[in-house]
């Protein structure tokens, strides 16, 4: 750090440190990098810049590579998967040539009796069906659970004067003074002495004396 202060002509304090969060966050793809297309994206064959680059391998018969922009790992895993269903695919696999670049790279080889574009076609067309199917069942389930959370009895919420209400019904159940829970009046002469509230002589009794 003492190097880096003498470089930067402070001395004395200490360069900062990315820490790793920081260092995800600058890793970051930029949004005009996620949705949209620039240089990096021109066709050497057409010298335009294309979302979709079709390139024939020269040294392998009956094999296509594609160069599929503003894609990752989503649709290549899902496309791999489903070409290999296909019998009249030979080989079918993808990778993310570099991190920095939203592109993936299909690599697609066939029997003679067909071209890597239809089977690529095809898989594209059985996705969306399959991705259809899977919207279809989830909008059924979630129907059949908000119907069967609407059978159910509501949940009444109390507002503050019913509630005010339930507190002071409360506190006069538990209060001391309540007709329910009424105590015997206290004596002047101790816990025990006096008469009772109808008047039946206590465990002191009035009309007596006491020795010194």
């Amino acid at each position: 750090w003492r190097w880096a202060a003498r470089r930067s002509g402070q001395r004395g304090t200490c360069a900062a440190m990315a820490t790793p969060g920081q260092l995800q966050m600058y890793n970051k793809v930029e949004i005009s990098e996620a949705f949209g297309l620039d240089h990096r994206a021109k066709n050497p064959l057409t010298g335009k810049i294309e979302r979709i680059h079709i390139i024939p391998d020269e040294k392998v018969p009956d094999a296509v590579v594609y160069h599929i922009w503003l894609e990752d790992h989503t649709l290549g895993n899902s496309l791999r998967m489903e070409l290999l269903r296909n019998e009249s695919v030979l080989f079918a696999g993808y990778k993310v040539p570099h991190p920095y670049n939203n592109m993936i790279e299909l690599r697609v080889q066939t029997l003679p009796k067909t071209t890597p574009e239809a089977a690529v076609r095809t898989a594209i067309s059985n996705l969306r069906a399959e991705c259809k199917s899977m919207l279809e069942q989830f909008d059924e389930g979630v129907a059949e659970f908000q119907q069967h959370q609407a059978s159910k009895d509501p949940i009444r919420i109390m507002d503050s004067r019913e509630i005010r209400q339930g507190a002071m019904s409360s506190e006069e159940f538990h209060s001391p003074t309540s007709p329910s829970r009424a105590a015997a009046p206290t004596s002047p002469f101790g816990a025990g002495a006096g008469t009772s509230p109808v008047g039946l002589p206590g465990r002191m009794s009035t009309g007596g004396t006491s020795g010194a």
